[in-house]
């Protein structure tokens, strides 16, 4: 299927683009290109207010979706103040025709500034590094945005900048088949849903811009002050690597007591990971009534019990209890009074479903008289719950992982085997190799215990037992396990530092 590609060429190795909140926006957004390519059309065809004869042009970009995005990688630099004119001549000029030009007060242009805070990114690769924005073109448009080529490589051949006006660039357009677009060199950036969010352009963006820019030009009209309109014609894509995994959905709660006038409970991380994910799992074949999969989803089954294997078999239900990770008087792990539902993003509705009926039930000692505790919601804003489900390069564990294999007593098996415990955790295989691991049997974090005192499930206890700390070549988001016990609270990560 042919695609149509603008290529952004940077000139220096840095980009000062901003996403909401004033956060280093990379890679740069497609709307952001499309607005690039629309000014530069613009100056060079010299039709600066309404662009009439590009607009089939760049319509038939709109509706073409989001695309595919093929960056360098980047390092977000650390950000810095400059102190900046703030545009106030008008008033310096009104001093002056006063007849005031003592450089005091409203008189000194030296007064009239603020500070503003840059932070850059950091383009990692080649001296002038370039960014490809690859539109898909279906099969029933290609020819007609064929005819519109020669416009819109003209326009991408007139780009100066993408970003800020300090980040001169140019640009190119050509026209690329599968294979073309397979050998562009760079991270590729999918529109899947999940990860950063960038603009896109939609239906209406082109015509949105032009009279944002009229607006611009008229806003001094009629003796006033007429403020611009924000530009509102886009869509908000989340983009992620295609080396990331896919977000795992979850649902997070916090276990109390049952009696508001107790103390809430607290469970022993070595001793009692395998019982609290016990506990859960089985609240949660409680609630399930009679929806479809209990046994796969729920129990991690196949319907006459035996192990599910194939490439269904990761579409199950994770119990993960989560120890704390206290702060005060100095940062250490410690016991579990939290606990994670997580799972595939093909199970989002099950997961959803447990978000909804799960807060409220009895965590149930099977072995035990009584009750261990009640589960309540947990906000995303919990700190604790951050450190699990946040985006971090460096993650270690706070529950070993169990190897799903046996090393020899040098471990020289044991790096292969933790790569195909990753792999098997739904990393690409291409992610994992450039990772890098260190593994031991005592903790990364203060406070956690060492491999050997856990008490993992009866079944798995044979398996050798280790910390693990990994670093990614860039950030990845939570929740992390991995390991023949990730369904059931062991090898979950914690992000370090």
């Amino acid at each position: 299927m042919p695609s149509f590609c603008f290529t952004v060429r940077f000139l220096q190795g840095s980009c000062h683009g901003r996403a909401d909140a004033a956060e280093p926006e990379w890679p740069p957004s497609p709307l952001r290109a499309y607005q690039a390519l629309v000014a530069a059309a613009a100056a060079a065809l010299n039709e600066r207010t309404h662009l009439e004869s590009a607009r089939a042009a760049f319509c038939a970009i709109e509706g073409l979706g989001a695309p595919l995005i093929v960056s360098p990688s980047s390092i977000a630099g650390a950000p810095y103040r400059l102190s900046v004119p703030n545009n106030a001549m008008d008033v310096v000029a009104g001093a002056w025709s006063r007849g005031n030009y003592s450089n005091q007060g409203d008189a000194n242009p030296a007064t009239h500034r603020s500070m503003k805070t840059v932070r850059p990114t950091h383009i990692v690769g080649d001296d002038f590094p370039a960014v490809h924005f690859v539109w898909q073109v279906p099969p029933e448009q290609g020819d007609g945005l064929r005819d519109h080529f020669a416009t819109l490589r003209d326009a991408a051949r007139s780009v100066t900048h993408l970003g800020w006006g300090v980040d001169m660039a140019v640009g190119d357009a050509v026209e690329l088949d599968d294979a073309g677009v397979a050998e562009l060199d760079g991270e590729r950036w999918l529109p899947d849903g999940d990860g950063v969010t960038l603009r896109v352009p939609r239906r209406g963006t082109f015509d949105a811009l032009v009279r944002r820019h009229a607006a611009f030009l008229s806003r001094l009209d009629g003796g006033g002050f007429t403020p611009v309109p924000p530009l509102t014609e886009f869509d908000s894509v989340g983009y992620r690597r295609a080396t990331d995994p896919a977000p795992r959905r979850y649902a997070a709660f916090r276990i109390i007591a049952e009696n508001p006038d107790d103390k809430n409970p607290s469970f022993d991380t070595a001793r009692r990971t395998t019982l609290v994910a016990a506990w859960v799992r089985s609240a949660t074949r409680g609630i399930w009534g009679e929806r479809p999969n209990v046994a796969a989803v729920v129990l991690g089954h196949n319907d006459d019990g035996t192990p599910r294997s194939g490439p269904d078999a990761d579409n199950r239900f994770m119990y993960l209890p989560l120890p704390s990770i206290e702060t005060r008087p100095h940062q250490h792990v410690g016991a579990i009074r939290r606990v994670l539902v997580a799972a595939p993003p093909a199970l989002r509705p099950d997961v959803d479903f447990v978000k909804q009926r799960l807060p409220g039930q009895l965590l149930q000692m099977e072995h035990e008289q009584g009750t261990a505790g009640m589960l309540v919601g947990l906000q995303d804003s919990d700190w604790v719950l951050g450190r699990y489900v946040g985006s971090a390069a460096e993650w270690t564990t706070v529950t070993p992982v169990l190897l799903p294999g046996h090393a020899d007593r040098r471990g020289r098996a044991v790096y292969e085997f933790l790569r195909k415990a990753f792999v098997q955790a739904g990393l690409s295989e291409d992610l994992v190799g450039r990772a890098e691991f260190d593994w031991r049997g005592t903790g990364y974090l203060p406070g956690v215990e060492l491999a050997s005192r856990f008490d993992p499930p009866e079944n798995l206890r044979h398996w050798q037992r280790l910390h693990v700390i990994i670093r990614f070549p860039h950030t990845i988001s939570g929740p992390l396990a991995v390991g023949a016990g990730r369904y059931r609270g062991f090898g979950v990560f914690a992000a370090y530092g």
